[in-house]
């Protein structure tokens, strides 16, 4: 603090207030810019990640649903024979 900021009764200038409250308003800014970085930075990660985790539930869904498929035409087969040979057992 500089000697002209300090009136005679140890008041600090009101230009002196007004400087710490910009700096601090200067400094809570630089805070909260970083925070919002991070924040997004975290957001762009996580929605990386979610779109790979999908990409995955994707290709395993359709393991799965070619491998139901593959199980009901052997099913099909085998009752096609099932019902075959019990026509064949009733002549």
């Amino acid at each position: 603090m500089r000697t002209g900021d300090i009136d005679s009764g140890g008041a600090v200038s009101e230009e002196m207030l007004r400087q710490e409250m910009l700096e601090r308003f200067d400094r809570a800014e630089r805070r909260l810019d970083r925070a919002m970085e991070t924040t997004t930075e975290q957001f762009v990660e996580q929605r990386t990640y979610t779109e790979f985790a999908y990409d995955r539930l994707d290709k395993a869904l359709s393991a799965v649903s070619g491998g139901i498929v593959r199980i009901e035409r052997k099913l099909d087969r085998i009752l096609a024979l099932i019902v075959e040979s019990r026509g064949r057992n009733r002549q």
